[in-house]
């Protein structure tokens, strides 16, 4: 038996833009790539340590220029714990593992917490066993899609 035209079930596709459609292919490939990374990230020690400026985090970390983007640190068991973003990253981290500033001490208080210590202090002394890595991304949209498809696996979002 034939069937008509007419018969036929009616398929709506959604009409994306060409620019979103593009996000969400390459969103995927990311998060994938990322997780990757993540297994095998950088030492927070040579963030932390007295002498190494910025121009020696990058020759360590094999980088010509500072970054714009997101990264994430996670436990020394591979657990992905803290997750921001900035326009700075490699500068970010550095100050987030010196605690200079009010929010990164805050940080690292949440930290401690979630291990069961009390003071920023002792979130700091943690950091040292723990790993970063970063995803180069300078696309606002794009970015943003990232940080929320990534809210599921860490604990604290900067």
């Amino acid at each position: 038996m034939k069937h008509s035209f007419l018969d036929r079930p009616i398929i709506i596709a959604p009409k994306f833009p060409a620019k979103q459609l593009n996000h969400s292919f390459k969103l995927n490939a990311k998060i994938k790539l990322f997780k990757q990374k993540l297994l095998r990230g950088y030492d927070l020690s040579i963030f932390q340590k007295r002498g190494n400026g910025l121009k020696t985090i990058m020759d360590k970390t094999g980088r010509l220029n500072d970054l714009s983007g997101i990264y994430v640190i996670s436990s020394a068991t591979g657990e992905p714990l803290i997750l921001s973003s900035s326009k700075k990253v490699l500068a970010d981290i550095q100050q987030l593992a010196r605690a200079k500033r009010a929010k990164d001490k805050e940080a690292l208080e949440k930290v401690a917490n979630y291990y069961g210590f009390a003071s920023y202090k002792m979130g700091r002394e943690l950091l040292l066993g723990m790993k970063v890595n970063w995803l180069e991304v300078t696309d606002k949209s794009f970015l943003l899609m990232i940080k929320r498809a990534m809210l599921a696996e860490v604990k604290f979002v900067l």
